[in-house]
């Protein structure tokens, strides 16, 4: 007679690993007996770990201990490239694989790489044309889920994400986190023709076209070629006339936000981009880059007719124009002539009597930047332009320039009648004035 042994056991989960024991569930075997029961956990589908904060159950202790890291916020992971941390070693795991670059999963329809097999799935829905993401305001549906919940802050006006350096807010937390690359002057991405780095990849792939040439954006209108979107959706704008971002400080109009952004910086004042030399600071990294190029003294633009070199191509554009005697602004009070728009837009403010400068110290107005920042240099006592021969110092740099000319024995400006030569331009016209002025 065979005797029937009865197992007793202490809770629901424990019948179902030894049940499955009998039943073998799979053949696979293990060294140590606490990874069989892991493997017995697995297929039982018994979790019994409970997350207290968003009720999600889990299988095992360790897998409940890295969930609640997230709730926590604490990352003790970190990268030891970018610093970036992690709430679980797989995370940093999976993260360390972007730095490697390696990109083990093929799209079998276009052959794009990536480097998770995630991201493949994501991507080889747009191949599938599968939009299971619906917006429920106006009905637009979407691939990835990210594009929707990108499309749904549009309606909701929704903006969590708040950078801590320039307070600018974005709708995803991704977003963010690129532009934080922007602050922390990483750039990861290099080009491989001219070594030029960049923080986003996006904005790499966009620079390698102006390498290979390919203008892939066309205008409808004259057939012109681009080979950026943004310089084609400017270049539309001249033949519609469409300039819809509006500055409400001046009322100056741009075809693109991006450009009345850039625009917007000069009414703020911010200038985050400082030169090492003589400490101006610019808006613009452009700008600065172009500022250098005078302490350097590399001056690759030359005239053809006087032979005297710039530094910058559109400096000797408006001196070409002197020569050609062209003066397209013209002033309908006084009848004053311009070669500049920009001079010409500084006159007609004079006739206004517009004075956007304004000093916070003494209260003084001014129409001219120049001299505002001239008057506010006083203010604060800084000598910025210093004299390499003498030591003498000066506030603007024009000031300086004309100072150089005096060591250097440079006088421009000669009278046609007397042959005397002058440092200043308001020297020979004071000159001209005084003692050939006609009765």
């Amino acid at each position: 007679m065979t005797s029937i042994i009865t197992k007793l056991f202490i809770n629901k989960f424990a019948i179902n690993s030894h049940v499955d024991m009998h039943a073998g569930v799979c053949e696979k075997a293990f060294a140590q007996k606490n990874d069989l029961k892991t493997n017995k956990v697995m297929h039982a589908d018994f979790r019994c770990y409970e997350c207290a904060v968003c009720v999600k159950m889990f299988k095992q202790k360790g897998g409940l201990r890295q969930h609640i890291a997230i709730h926590t916020g604490i990352k003790i992971h970190e990268c030891d490239v970018c610093a970036k941390e992690f709430a679980s070693k797989g995370g940093l795991r999976q993260h360390m694989v972007v730095h490697a670059g390696v990109k083990s999963h093929e799209c079998d329809v276009c052959g794009k790489e990536f480097t998770r097999k995630g991201v493949l799935t994501k991507h080889m829905a747009i191949h599938a044309s599968v939009k299971s993401y619906e917006c429920d305001v106006c009905g637009k549906e979407f691939v990835r889920k990210s594009d929707h919940k990108t499309h749904m802050a549009m309606h909701t006006g929704d903006k969590s994400h708040k950078c801590d350096v320039c307070g600018k807010k974005f709708t995803l937390k991704g977003v963010l986190t690129k532009h934080m690359a922007i602050h922390a002057g990483v750039k990861s991405h290099e080009c491989d023709v001219c070594a030029k780095e960049f923080t986003l990849k996006g904005v790499l792939m966009k620079h390698m076209a102006i390498h290979t040439g390919v203008k892939s954006h066309d205008c409808d209108v004259c057939g012109k070629e681009f080979v950026r979107k943004s310089d084609l959706k400017t270049h539309m704008a001249m033949h519609t006339g469409d300039k819809s971002h509006k500055c409400n400080v001046c009322w100056k109009s741009f075809p693109l936000k991006c450009s009345l952004n850039s625009h917007l910086k000069r009414h703020a004042g911010i200038k985050n981009h400082e030169c090492d030399v003589c400490g101006k600071k610019f808006s613009w990294k452009c700008e600065l880059r172009k500022h250098i190029d005078i302490h350097s003294g590399v001056k690759n633009h030359e005239c053809g007719v006087c032979g005297k070199a710039f530094a910058w191509h559109v400096s000797l554009k408006l001196h070409v124009a002197t020569h050609a005697g062209v003066k397209n602004h013209r002033c309908d009070i006084c009848g004053k002539e311009f070669l500049i728009k920009n001079r010409f837009k500084i006159h007609m403010a004079m006739h206004a009597g517009v004075k956007n400068h304004f000093c916070d110290i003494c209260g003084k107005e001014y129409l001219h930047k120049e001299s505002f920042e001239y008057h506010m240099s006083r203010h604060s006592g800084v000598i910025r332009h210093r004299c390499g021969v003498c030591g003498k110092g000066f506030f603007q740099k024009s000031d300086l320039t004309w100072h150089l000319a005096m060591h250097a024995g440079i006088k421009n400006y000669k009278c046609d009648i007397c042959g005397k030569e002058f440092l200043k331009n308001i020297q020979f016209k004071r000159h001209k004035t005084f003692w050939h002025q006609k009765p």
